[in-house]
């Protein structure tokens, strides 16, 4: 007889060693199972690389409505291949329904490749449990809205996925106390998801009071509470580069690139329980024996730097008690900051300043200064010098 204890630290049948149950759940091993064949539906939403009037489609824009009317499908544009020189979105809608004509059949995460699609108990038999506990937690704040939302999306042909924290403090060990808020991605375009949120929201008779407004600057849809202060819930379309104007697609290695750190990249479908890197590093700089924090992209905007260099303090501020952390790559970057990285944001303006004020309270309001400028030390003199200075600024 085969008990618990047999299959501690053992291997499953693929391979992939088996660390056990250690959530008390009595979690079952992960057991391989054929991949489920879907496609896209012939009378679903439009994605990226679909043909619409002759022209192939990379994404979408969002035109904000008039005050006093709510974000809905059509204040969202499409994007078209040649639409890249534009300075403000087209005004092409989006269709309700994919045309008849050629298109990538596959789901967006069938076109990313198999290694970089970890069915989640592989990855650790408890994680589906853990992703369950905190999406339908009764504790959860979001627990009354996301799980009717998610059908309502997903009804309406488009895919939904964790993003931010969730995947990340959860993949990383740190357990889902550690999740602070909770972030969402997919193929649906912000006046759209907005749309259906509020659809959800409205046949909900406990939850019809919510808003969900959509940010023009960035198009992230909020999901606020009843005092309408208070966000549930953040959601953003994937991540659509190489526009003058914010805008979202349907691909998911777009959106990686777009992503500040590679462990930010990382997404889980908590529909079928799997795990996507689309960046192919984001897992394993998780995962690893040592965290690693690298960026995606390197930028040359100060803006751009500032803003990731206050993220990355971020981070290395709340993984301090977690063991070293990997910031070879982080550091070759910031070794090449200007030396007065606040003073070329100054000469961007006073929005961007402030902007960069607003940051760094939302990063490490919390945290005391001697703190912050020890860590920022350790990713070079420019960075401490930046810190120094958001300290020494008033609010």
């Amino acid at each position: 007889m085969t008990t618990k204890d047999d299959v501690e630290g053992a291997a499953v049948a693929d391979g992939t060693p088996d660390a056990g149950c250690d959530c008390g759940r009595d979690c079952p091993p992960y057991s391989p199972a054929p991949a489920a064949e879907e496609v896209r539906a012939p009378d679903g939403p439009v994605m990226a690389g679909d043909v619409v009037g002759g022209d192939r489609v990379v994404g979408f824009a969002y035109v904000p409505p008039q005050p006093g009317t709510p974000a809905g499908a059509p204040h969202d544009r499409l994007l078209t291949e040649g639409d890249g020189g534009l300075v403000s979105p087209p005004p092409r809608a989006v269709p309700a329904l994919r045309p008849p004509g050629p298109g990538d059949e596959r789901l967006p995460h069938d076109r990313l490749d198999r290694q970089f699609v970890v069915p989640a108990a592989r990855q650790s038999r408890c994680l589906p449990a853990a992703v369950h506990d905190l999406l339908a937690g009764g504790s959860a704040p979001w627990s009354q809205v996301l799980p009717q939302l998610a059908r309502t999306v997903r009804g309406a042909g488009h895919e939904l996925w964790l993003s931010g924290g969730a995947p990340r403090e959860l993949l990383s060990g740190r357990g889902r106390d550690a999740v602070r808020d909770l972030d969402l991605t997919g193929t649906a375009p912000a006046g759209r998801f907005a749309e259906l949120a509020r659809r959800t929201l409205e046949e909900d008779g406990e939850t019809y009071e919510l808003r969900t407004p959509v940010s023009p600057d960035t198009l992230v849809c909020t999901v606020l509470d009843d005092d309408e202060l208070t966000p549930l819930m953040d959601y953003r379309g994937l991540g659509a580069g190489g526009f003058a104007f914010p805008a979202t697609g349907t691909d998911l290695v777009a959106d990686s690139l777009q992503r500040d750190f590679t462990v930010n990249s990382v997404l889980y479908d908590f529909e079928r329980h799997l795990v996507l890197d689309p960046g192919e590093r984001g897992l394993p700089h998780l995962t690893g024996p040592r965290r690693v924090l690298a960026p995606v992209g390197l930028s040359s905007d100060p803006r751009v730097q500032a803003a990731l260099a206050l993220r990355a303090v971020k981070f290395l501020v709340r993984w301090e008690t977690d063991g070293p952390v990997n910031t070879g790559e982080l550091l070759a970057w910031t070794g090449e900051f200007p030396d007065d990285l606040a003073g070329r944001v100054r000469e961007r303006g006073d929005q961007a300043w402030a902007q960069l004020l607003a940051l760094h309270h939302e990063c490490l309001g919390g945290v005391e200064a001697d703190r912050q400028t020890a860590v920022a030390s350790t990713l070079g003199p420019s960075v401490e010098r930046l810190l120094r200075t958001l300290l020494g600024s008033p609010a």
